[in-house]
């Protein structure tokens, strides 16, 4: 990879068995502790933009911005402080306007909008949840850093992070933290 290139990350909770939402659309599983926070810190340190599926970006909204004392719901005051100000892309077919600013709404390929931003200057691009967003710039080669919190369920079922995965992408992994909830913190990158 160019190092003036920004990176493109992936930050996304999966359950055990690769679902990072259950059957029911439903995330009420999702658990987070302090080091969970501080796994989420650090990644947001090295950002710029963040990428949005409608549904994922839809749903961050109904949350981070009305969030008036983060602490005190358990929150590191960073991420949400971080994440209301970062610009956001999303991707979307039918929103007409985003509520959550700054945002950007973008009707085009994802691939190919990536593709351009991480050509761009700046800090890097973070994807966040939103699945066929993410199988699309997987797919296509453009994910740098693979940063997954394995939660410790099985669903059996739900929506997959990687539902069409057409080829194999072999990964090294660069850490992996383990957290007192018994959530995994994994990150990998593509082998090159």
């Amino acid at each position: 990879m160019d190092p003036s290139m920004r990176k493109v990350m992936l930050d996304s909770l999966v359950s055990l068995d690769g679902y990072y939402t259950d059957a029911k659309s439903q995330i009420d599983w999702f658990e987070f502790d302090d080091a969970d926070m501080a796994w989420s810190h650090d990644a947001l340190r090295s950002v710029g933009t963040l990428v949005f599926g409608r549904t994922t970006y839809e749903e961050f909204s109904q949350v981070f911005p009305k969030m008036k004392d983060p602490a005190a719901q358990g929150w590191d005051p960073f991420i949400p402080e971080t994440l209301n100000a970062l610009p956001k892309i999303v991707f979307s077919k039918h929103l007409q306007e985003g509520s959550w600013k700054p945002v950007t709404i973008v009707r085009s390929d994802p691939v190919k909008e990536v593709a351009r931003l991480k050509e761009g200057s700046g800090k890097d691009i973070q994807i966040v949840g939103s699945g066929s967003i993410v199988s699309a710039i997987v797919r296509a080669g453009l994910v740098d850093d693979f940063r997954l919190r394995v939660q410790p369920i099985l669903l059996g079922s739900g929506r997959s992070l990687f539902p069409d995965q057409a080829e194999r992408l072999r990964l090294k992994l660069v850490n992996a933290q383990p957290f007192k909830s018994g959530v995994l913190g994994l990150q990998y990158e593509p082998r090159r």
